[in-house]
């Protein structure tokens, strides 16, 4: 039998044998009945609808995005002084149709003046990825440039790369007993063995991408359609949608709109600045190429506009066929040229355009930023690129951290999203009397 001291301090009741409170299992069972099921079925029920639609996902998104640029537009530009006179109806059919006017005529003469030499220039790139000569040209612009001393040893270690069984010894006096041109046809299959993979999926992504262009011109028709009715009627169609809180779908909206509504600003916000990042990124760019001559300027300059919606990770990815096209077509000195003009490039843009337009709104360490693209591409495809960051900082600011400790807080959206954020975080505090107090509010 075990005794306790008088004086010994005593525990109180319910609290286990290490000081925590005690466990059982009728506060695990209380635990699960008091779960917010409805919330949760909400949730499911939207999880489950978005599913059913991920087919559409390209046309949604093109909606959404046309329709959030278009409505930002009408709403800073219906007070100017020309438009006065118009009743509010007629000032946005009138912004709308310029808009929309504006868009059409840009595709036009996109598609009219740059589509023909960005296919021909796609193919050309993509026959000379999959040729054995292309590495032969590499290898004597890198002899050439760096000297035969260094060459020496990368050639070497190129022979261990690519060398089915690197235990055998390689018989290096047989190589250096060829020389001249035979030297780099032989180096040269080696080099396309070594990068044979990285090459296959090089021209694969490019031939995706030309292939892309009848289907995306589809999908693009459909959107621009669907975001015309939806920006020229938006008051109407926005009563509509709010009288959901009083239908039988109330619980479901009650529960699920206030937090899309958060991650559809933010969404959109992000991705109006990195557009912005990308129009001028892409601009200085091509102006780079032109000047130093780099050829296939029209598909380089669309890659690098497409790279720059990939936050840090685009800066990489489209700095790769312009490098290789440099080097391939004029050597180191070109090459030279060309990182020292992406290096100004992006230096403008690192320090220039990001604290200004983006970095100042979206605050997220780089190798977070890496992280979840990586993450994002492999389970969502080219669409997680875009939505990996803004999801990424709804996840941490309004799902994990407290409104006092956002990080971007009351910057994005001037106001408006930070007080969207803090009471939908008071509704997830799964108060049920909370929770009717906030919607009564709305």
């Amino acid at each position: 039998m075990h005794l306790v001291p008088h004086d010994a301090p005593r525990r109180p009741p319910g609290e286990g044998l290490e000081g925590g409170p005690a466990r059982s299992l009728s506060d695990v069972v209380d635990a699960g009945i008091n779960l917010p099921w409805p919330k949760l079925a909400s949730w499911a029920a939207a999880a489950f609808t978005f599913y059913q639609l991920r087919e559409f996902f390209g046309i949604m998104m093109g909606t959404f995005i046309v329709s959030f640029i278009g409505n930002g537009f009408v709403n800073s530009a219906q007070n100017t002084p020309l438009l006065r006179r118009l009743t509010p109806s007629a000032r946005r059919h009138v912004l709308v149709s310029a808009y929309f006017i504006a868009i059409i005529s840009m595709f036009c003469l996109f598609g009219v003046l740059i589509i023909p030499d960005v296919v021909r220039e796609g193919f050309d790139f993509v026959q000379r990825l999959q040729t054995d000569n292309i590495w032969v040209v590499v290898l004597q612009k890198m002899r050439d440039g760096l000297g035969d001393g260094v060459m020496d040893a990368m050639e070497r270690f190129l022979l261990i790369a690519s060398s089915e069984d690197v235990t055998h010894a390689i018989n290096y006096t047989e190589l250096d007993a060829v020389i001249g041109t035979a030297r780099t046809q032989y180096l040269g299959v080696a080099l396309q063995k070594v990068l044979r993979q990285y090459t296959n999926a090089a021209a694969t992504f490019t031939t995706e991408i030309l292939s892309f262009t009848s289907r995306f011109a589809i999908q693009l028709g459909v959107s621009l359609i669907l975001s015309f009715m939806m920006v020229w009627d938006l008051p109407t169609i926005a009563f509509g949608v709010s009288s959901l809180r009083t239908s039988r779908l109330a619980p479901i909206y009650n529960t699920v709109a206030p937090s899309l509504e958060v991650f559809a600003t933010l969404f959109g916000k992000a991705l109006q600045c990195q557009a912005q990042i990308a129009v001028v990124n892409t601009c200085l760019t091509a102006l780079g190429m032109w000047v130093l001559q780099i050829p296939g300027l029209g598909l380089l300059s669309l890659f690098v506009f497409i790279c720059g919606f990939i936050p840090i990770a685009g800066v990489i990815i489209s700095t790769f066929p312009i490098a290789f096209v440099a080097l391939t077509e004029y050597g180191f000195t070109k090459l030279a040229l060309v990182l020292v003009m992406v290096t100004g490039v992006h230096f403008v843009e690192a320090y220039g355009l990001n604290p200004a337009i983006y970095s100042a709104h979206l605050k997220l360490h780089p190798l977070l930023v890496l992280s979840v693209l990586v993450f994002a591409e492999h389970s969502l495809g080219v669409w997680g690129l875009l939505l990996a960051v803004p999801l990424t900082v709804f996840t941490l600011d309004y799902c994990i951290r407290y409104p006092a400790c956002s990080v971007t807080g009351e910057r994005v959206g001037q106001g408006f999203l930070g007080n969207v954020a803090a009471r939908e975080l008071d509704r997830v505090t799964f108060d049920p009397v909370r929770s009717l107090d906030f919607d009564a509010s709305l």
